[in-house]
């Protein structure tokens, strides 16, 4: 019975160590503020990635775009021009 609760709390602490640890890791590999100028802000971005489920997004004057079957589709259209 005690060997079984060790493994269930090393098992608990190796995970939340992980866990912590991606975090961090996706914190400190983030976008940096202000590493340029877009028409669309950052928190779109990130939401957009996160919808369509994607790490690339395609930013240009007239639109955002994500690679999709071997092409750029795009999500989000500038108005202003």
């Amino acid at each position: 019975m005690k060997r079984i609760a060790r493994i269930l709390l090393t098992t608990m602490t190796l995970w939340l160590f992980l866990v912590v640890l991606a975090n961090a890791m996706v914190i400190w590999t983030g976008p940096v503020p202000g590493d340029g100028h877009s028409w669309v802000s950052q928190e779109k971005l990130l939401s957009l990635a996160r919808h369509h489920g994607t790490d690339a997004l395609k930013i240009t004057e007239l639109d955002v775009s994500i690679w999709r079957d071997g092409q750029w589709i795009p999500v989000l259209k500038n108005h202003r021009i």
